[in-house]
This record gives structure tokens, C-alpha cells and sequence, in this order.
């Protein structure tokens, strides 16, 4: 079976800086892959490669089998690659809904001279935008907070607008940056179950994660990073046992506490 995403020896460098050394990984469709690493492995390097945000310097990504090594990250969008960042990027002043509903606009139809003039069809696409919007809130339990202002928003509720944003467009492939950072135990817990939801509703998720029970419990593979370079690929079990990694991770008290449960 052709992977949803196949990475093919991707480097990636910054003038003399090797920030990747010739990564691959297959994520297969409908799954929650996980992406660990100690702190400067490479992670949040590799989302930006694999959105588009940083062309490779080399090696080919595939997505359903298609080239997109080439392709900018708009058009990478278009394919149905979203993402999620580590540090929040909303709209302080814009409303829960208008946050969400951004994601859908990128593939709307309507061209400058329909925003002015609001035609019928641009207003029925306008209705259905903010009717998937609305969805998308109540999918991560935001339904409530919709015409709140974002900037006004609990910390937790604001990662999971992020999360809703994201999920509006229903990608085939969610890239999710630390989206645990500053929750706390139980909020943390609830992505965990979000997380896996969003891959039940049919969105194959690439998780970036430092809070190792989360990314224990809701993945289904696991691909390591080392200094920029592919250490382990493996279940949950089979990563946790792996020797390499636990030598990786030394100091790390998050994956140790992981590895003992």
C-alpha cells in the first residue's frame, strides 16, 4: 500500500548548518505518527519541509505517491497538507469563528470582485464557510467560545482554536507543532483524546511532542531524530525498548518518566 506521505532522504541545510542529514519516514494513511527527538533534533525543521515552509535541499517527499518536493506551501495546502504551529499564530482581535473559518478561505472560489460586490454564490459560499467553521469549533469543544474574541481566550482554548483552524478544511495530513506546550496534566489529557479523534474522522496527524505520555499513548508509529538525522522508527513499545534512543535521550526526564511506566 502507497503511504500517505513518504519522505525520501530529505536534507536540509542553512548555509554550513546540516539541519537534516538525508531523513526518510512513511506515514501511512490514517494513522497519528510521532515525531520525538531531544531539543535541536530537527523536528520543527521537518514540519517546515514537509508544509512547504523551507524547500528541501535535498531528497523527494511524496504525498499519495505524487511528487510535491517543488511545490510551495499554498500549494501544498491545496493538496490538503495543514499544519499547527508551536507558537500560536491567531488573530487576537478576530472571533473564535472568523479564526476557524480562515483555513476555508484559501480554497474558496470568490476573487476580489465577488468580496466587494456579494453575489448570490459568494454569499452561499460564505454561508458554508462558516457553517464547516462552526463544526470545526465544536469538533475540539470550542462551540461555546465561537463569537468570543480569540485574543481574550483561555491559553488551552486557544491551542485548540489553532487545532480547529487547521482541521476546518478536513486535510488528509494534520502536522501538529507541540500542540501540548503549557497545558496542563488534564488539558493535556483531552488532546490526547482529540489527537486520536481527528484520526478517527479520517486525518492522517504527524504529532511534533516533548510530553512523551501523550505521544505514547496516541500514537501509532514513532520516528526519532538525532541531530538531524533519523535514529529509530518503531510502535510505541518497540521505541520505548529501543537502546539507541534511550542513550539519545539521556538527562531527558520527560522520556525517562515515559520509559518506566
Amino acid at each position: 500500500m502507497t503511504p500517505l506521505l513518504e519522505v525520501q532522504a530529505v536534507t536540509r541545510r542553512f548555509g554550513g548548518l546540516v539541519a537534516l542529514e538525508a531523513v526518510h519516514m512513511q506515514v501511512a494513511s490514517g494513522t497519528v505518527h510521532g515525531l520525538i527527538g531531544p531539543n535541536g533534533a530537527g523536528k520543527t525543521t521537518f514540519l517546515n519541509v514537509i508544509a512547504g515552509a523551507f524547500p528541501p535541499s535535498g531528497g523527494r517527499l511524496l504525498l499519495e505517491g505524487r511528487d510535491i518536493t517543488s511545490l510551495a506551501g499554498a500549494e501544498r495546502a491545496r493538496l490538503g497538507i495543514r499544519r499547527t504551529f508551536q507558537n500560536l499564530k491567531l488573530f487576537a482581535e478576530m472571533t473564535a469563528l472568523e479564526n476557524a473559518a480562515i483555513g476555508l478561505h484559501t480554497d474558496s472560489r470568490a476573487g476580489v470582485l465577488a468580496a466587494l460586490f456579494r453575489p448570490p454564490g459568494q454569499r452561499r459560499e460564505e454561508r458554508a464557510i462558516m457553517a464547516r467553521a462552526a463544526e470545526a469549533l465544536e469538533f475540539v469543544g470550542l462551540a461555546a467560545h465561537a463569537q468570543h474574541v480569540a485574543g481574550t481566550l483561555a491559553y488551552g482554548h486557544r491551542r485548540l482554536l489553532e487545532i480547529a483552524r487547521a482541521i476546518a478544511p478536513r486535510p488528509k495530513l494534520l502536522l501538529l507543532d507541540e500542540p501540548a506546550a503549557g497545558l496542563n496534566p488534564t488539558e493535556a489529557a483531552s488532546l490526547t483524546g482529540l489527537i486520536a479523534r481527528i484520526r478517527d474522522a479520517g486525518t492522517t496527524v504527524i504529532l511534533v511532542e516533548h510530553h512523551m505520555d501523550v505521544v505514547m499513548r496516541v500514537c501509532d508509529r514513532i520516528t526519532v531524530l538525532n541531530h538531524g538525522r533519523h535514529l529509530a522508527t518503531g510502535t510505541p513499545a518497540e521505541i520505548q525498548a529501543d537502546a539507541s534512543v534511550v542513550e539519545a535521550y539521556l538527562g531527558q526526564d520527560a522520556l525517562a518518566e515515559a520509559l518506566a511506566c
